[in-house]
């Protein structure tokens, strides 16, 4: 889901590549989740850092502005209508399982494609800031984003994800791909994280019912009242970042900095895999495919969906399915800014015209 840099870092497609998989993972762990206590632990487990390191990702890899360096509005644009696109295929796929269509959630609602049109937030919020100092931006982000949780609304412009996830960008784009390696190439920080990575592995499993309820924390779509944990709830969403920061390093530090065959390239894909898999998943659920692994047994059934979410996952990862994408964002890429800064003007004004329309 981010851009390349050269000399190519192959750590990162590996981290990618990884953390694809378990957002596929995830998907496929929250459709059993209220029925299997396997799944709703793996469910915990992916959600507690997934969306978080992407969000990291990209904004370790996007070019810091300068004075002559311009906001690249047609990019901005471009995962604006990857958002719509991908916000209208999810669509079909529920109106062929029965379910309405909702103009007002145009641009709202907690479906896959909000990471599209956070991200295009980020981008044009980081030009905006460009000149406040890193350390008092990355301070208030955390601030904003613990107090995020007291908004009456939470779904609408995805503004909830968009200020929640924001710390995360803010780290990664006042960081460089180069100081991040560096760092976890440590062997105390390697070790540190495969320890910390075993035991919340192990935590998310043994103790499902403590841990299960910070899900709604994790997925950044929630208000604090829709929690159902007793206690400040200020204190839980720290408690979150924490978990997701050190998971991000963690992760980041246990992953080989070496070209696999085969795999680190298909680590330079997550888009498409991100893109298409979630409307693939509820595809599978209308034409009762899902339903063919329960007869296999207990937990037979289980092991072989989390081995077929990997599989969709990797099967995704195949350039084929990132080149249609790739080219749009290309294609978008030589329209004048003047005519992207409109499109982008009109995605926003229609969502916002659906939302007072038809609520």
């Amino acid at each position: 889901m981010t851009e390349t840099t050269k000399p190519r870092i192959f750590k990162y497609d590996n981290v990618k590549l990884l953390a694809i998989i378990l957002v596929v993972i995830g998907s496929f762990a929250n459709e059993f989740a209220d029925k299997s206590d396997l799944f709703s632990s793996w469910f915990v487990f992916c959600s507690s850092f997934t969306a978080p390191l992407f969000v990291f990702l990209s904004g370790l890899f996007q070019k810091q502005y300068t004075a002559d360096r311009k906001l690249n509005l047609c990019k901005i644009t471009a995962y604006l209508l990857l958002g719509v696109l991908l916000k209208l295929l999810i669509a079909v796929v529920r109106i062929l399982d029965g379910d309405e269509l909702w103009f007002d959630e145009f641009l709202s609602g907690s479906g896959m494609e909000w990471y599209l049109f956070v991200i295009a937030g980020y981008m044009a919020t980081m030009y905006l800031l460009r000149s406040v100092n890193r350390y008092v931006m990355l301070a208030v982000s955390v601030v904003i984003g613990v107090a995020a949780g007291f908004l009456p609304f939470s779904e609408f412009l995805y503004i909830m994800r968009y200020l929640v996830f924001l710390p995360f960008y803010v780290a990664g784009y006042w960081l460089s791909p180069m100081k991040v390696r560096r760092f976890t190439h440590r062997l105390n920080v390697k070790l540190a994280g495969v320890a910390f990575i075993f035991i919340y592995f192990v935590l998310c499993f043994r103790e499902r019912k403590t841990l299960y309820p910070l899900q709604i924390l994790f997925t950044g779509d929630h208000c604090y009242a829709d929690v159902p944990l007793e206690g400040f709830t200020v204190w839980y969403r720290l408690l979150c970042y924490g978990i997701s920061a050190v998971l991000i390093i963690s992760v980041t530090a246990c992953v080989p900095n070496r070209k696999f065959p085969v795999l680190t390239k298909l680590g330079r894909n997550t888009l498409g895999v991100y893109f298409w898999h979630y409307p693939i998943v509820l595809l599978l659920w209308y034409l009762g495919v899902m339903d063919l692994f329960i007869p296999l047994g207990d937990p037979l059934w289980k092991y072989l969906m989390l081995v077929a979410a990997a599989a969709l996952a990797l099967l995704l990862s195949l350039p084929i399915f990132s080149l249609p994408l790739r080219k749009l964002i290309e294609l978008i890429g030589r329209i004048p800014r003047k005519v992207c800064l409109i499109i982008a003007l009109v995605i926003i004004a229609g969502a916002v015209i659906a939302r007072i329309v038809f609520a």
